[in-house]
């Protein structure tokens, strides 16, 4: 049983970590995550989705095809799109996306606004990744009212 409260005290960890702002994409399967959690501001999802840029973002085809840690500024050469260019237009600019899982993947994408994100600070994010990933195993089996709890803690964290 995936337990909200778990799930809750995984993310607050994750936020505690810094100032960054991120998105969580939880076991996707077909291009979709079972569970989303973004603190990402409102504006540049909003225009990201509106934009289909998750077709064409760099930072997503190396989580695709890769497991562990990249930094975006090393999928510059590979962004034909601009989307990192774009994204630093809404104060996304310095970036790290961790990629973990083998039969279901899960991707973390986390962004500052004014300075690299540590090695550090990315690995201890890895960790918590690796637990909410743990934590989440079987959500492809609940139902859609069985998972609207674990949704609404997207609300609460895009308010961060």
């Amino acid at each position: 049983m995936i337990k909200v409260d778990t799930l809750r005290q995984l993310l607050q960890r994750l936020s505690d970590i810094s100032d960054w702002k991120f998105a969580l994409g939880l076991h996707i399967r077909f291009a979709n995550p079972m569970l989303l959690y973004q603190t990402y501001p409102q504006a540049w999802i909003d225009y990201y989705n509106d934009e289909g840029l998750v077709f064409v973002d760099p930072t997503v085809r190396w989580a695709v095809a890769n497991i562990g840690i990249c930094d975006w500024s090393s999928l510059a050469d590979q962004d034909q799109s601009n989307v990192l260019g774009q994204a630093a237009e809404y104060g996304l600019n310095y970036g790290k996306v961790v990629s973990i899982g083998r039969t279901s993947r899960t991707f973390g994408f986390f962004t500052h606004s004014s300075h690299e994100i540590e090695r550090s600070a990315i690995e201890e994010a890895q960790a918590i990744l690796e637990e909410l990933h743990e934590a989440t195993q079987g959500v492809e089996l609940l139902s859609e009212d069985e998972l609207a709890p674990l949704r609404e803690l997207n609300l609460s964290s895009a308010q961060r």
